[in-house]
């Protein structure tokens, strides 16, 4: 009878006696094994198709740097959302085959990450060539699954049975799960690279010159279209963190005084991914949590205020730190 008490306690997608993934410890490490010896091979190709995009030849040592950190990247996300559950919540159980669809999905998406970040951080560029299919492939794997999202399009957490029944969720999502597929995708899209693009006109009008390039927009664009609208204001929130790790990292191990604004982006991106789970299920009071925040219009326009400002204070903080070095074109 304990036991059934306990049990009820989850709701069946965070039951602790089931793995969401229906494999063991055994084969979860296998799995990350293999995306290790995976990420090694890709990693290599990254080198070679970044020197390809790039007129400038790579550092000596860089090819091997990208193979091992992809590698590394392929095999950290596999043991985090098979083995972990980092991208576990209640309202998205997609069937067994997109669970581990989701998970190549997000490999994918890793891979034009770092490809973006090799790119950017040799020639300040990120090229249409990475972000733009990027897009695309987002979008259509979004609507050929039907089941490859984060966390719904709109999910209400703040009508007054919501104790009893549950959130409210629209029906017509799973009624016609390859629309959403395409709404939740596409609007990821829209609104990684509207952000983008609104903070890039506030903060050229405010410091005076371009702060952002139009691949840091396109490469936002990509990175919704995997990641859905509601992850994304979190990766804009995140930015400014990722900003101060990643930057100084940098400087430190590569002496530049100058780091483009798009492995910024992209690490936050990553850090959203594999901690999914715990974000959307925050809620520091009863009152007060995340996903309630997210079926709250209002509260939902302070929180793409606050994401905005978060991005602008990174952007003037790089520009500060750089001391006044020139950036390259």
């Amino acid at each position: 009878m304990s036991d059934r008490r306990e049990k009820d306690k989850f709701p069946v997608s965070l039951d602790p006696s089931r793995s969401f993934f229906h494999v063991n410890t055994a084969e979860a490490w296998l799995l990350t094994g293999a995306s290790l010896l995976a990420g090694l091979g890709i990693g290599w190709l990254l080198a070679v198709w970044a020197n390809r995009l790039c007129d400038t030849p790579p550092r000596p040592g860089e090819t091997r740097v990208t193979a091992a950190l992809t590698a590394a990247f392929f095999a950290i996300a596999t043991f985090a959302i098979v083995f972990l559950e980092v991208q576990r919540v209640d309202e998205v159980i997609p069937n067994v085959w997109w669970r581990f669809g989701r998970w190549i999905t997000h490999l994918g998406l890793l891979t034009l990450l770092i490809a973006a970040t090799a790119t950017d951080l040799r020639e300040y560029i990120i090229p249409d060539q990475i972000t733009l299919p990027g897009v695309l492939l987002g979008v259509l794997l979004a609507t050929v699954s039907g089941d490859l999202q984060l966390i719904h399009v709109w999910v209400d957490w703040n009508h007054p049975l919501v104790a009893l029944q549950g959130p409210e969720i629209p029906s017509w999502l799973s009624s016609h799960p390859h629309w959403h597929g395409l709404i939740w995708s596409l609007t990821g899209a829209a609104t990684g690279a509207g952000v983008t693009w609104l903070a890039r006109g506030i903060s050229s009008a405010v410091l005076g010159q371009e702060a952002m390039g139009f691949g840091d927009v396109t490469l936002m664009a990509m990175i919704g279209s995997f990641l859905g609208w509601q992850p994304m204001l979190f990766v804009f929130l995140l930015a400014p963190f990722c900003g101060l790790v990643v930057g100084v990292t940098v400087k430190s191990l590569l002496n530049r005084p100058y780091v483009p604004y798009g492995p910024y982006l992209s690490a936050a991106a990553i850090v959203v991914m594999l901690s999914w789970r715990w974000i959307w299920s925050w809620e520091p009071t009863p009152r007060v949590s995340i996903r309630k925040l997210f079926g709250d219009l209002p509260s939902l326009a302070i929180l793409a205020g606050a994401s905005l400002v978060l991005l602008l204070v990174l952007l003037g903080l790089v520009r500060w730190w750089r001391g006044g070095s020139r950036e390259p074109n």
